[in-house]
């Protein structure tokens, strides 16, 4: 994980800025990485066909304020506010939030962006680890994460904020 200067990040193909620290992107994800992550998307974009909430895949942005720069590009965002989704992704807080951790990122998904999630109201956090195969739930009880739920290979996770939909690991990580 690269940190830099706001006037070196527009030389980078990719980018978040949290905090006012901008982060470099790359490389690009392990095909494990992409493999859960696309798995865990298409879960729950076919749950969410013809429904208000809709599900994205990276690279999608995310800004928490329409009037600052600071956004996050998680690898899954679940909206079901459609007045927040505008032409360059999503302005306002998103419901849930998925990380797929990579070794170049982990740090900063699980303390970074876990504290910045939080502080902006993200109702649920996933930390998904395709390597060790588990899964963190957290989810927001009075504007604070909890200690997360942690989910293996063969479990099943409820998702919190819809109630009617269950993620069957084995789906994820076969």
């Amino acid at each position: 994980m690269l940190v830099l200067e706001a006037k070196e990040a527009q030389e980078l193909d990719r980018y978040e800025v949290i905090d006012g620290v901008v982060y470099d992107m790359t490389p690009p994800p392990s095909t494990a990485h992409q493999r859960a992550s696309n798995r865990i998307y298409i879960l729950f974009a076919n749950h969410l066909r013809g429904k208000t909430c809709e599900a994205f895949h990276a690279p999608f942005g995310v800004w928490f304020n329409e009037r600052d720069d600071e956004h996050v590009e998680p690898d899954i965002t679940v909206v079901c506010d459609p007045s927040k989704i505008r032409e360059k992704g999503c302005v306002g807080t998103p419901d849930l939030i998925v990380e797929v951790l990579s070794p170049n990122t982990a740090a900063k998904d699980r303390t970074v962006k876990l504290r910045r999630y939080q502080r902006a109201g993200v109702r649920e956090y996933w930390i998904v680890d395709p390597v060790h195969k588990t899964v963190e739930v957290y989810r927001l009880e009075d504007n604070v994460f909890g200690k997360p739920d942690a989910y293996g290979e063969g479990d099943i996770i409820r998702v919190g904020i819809f109630e009617d939909l269950h993620v069957d690991l084995g789906e994820v990580f076969y």
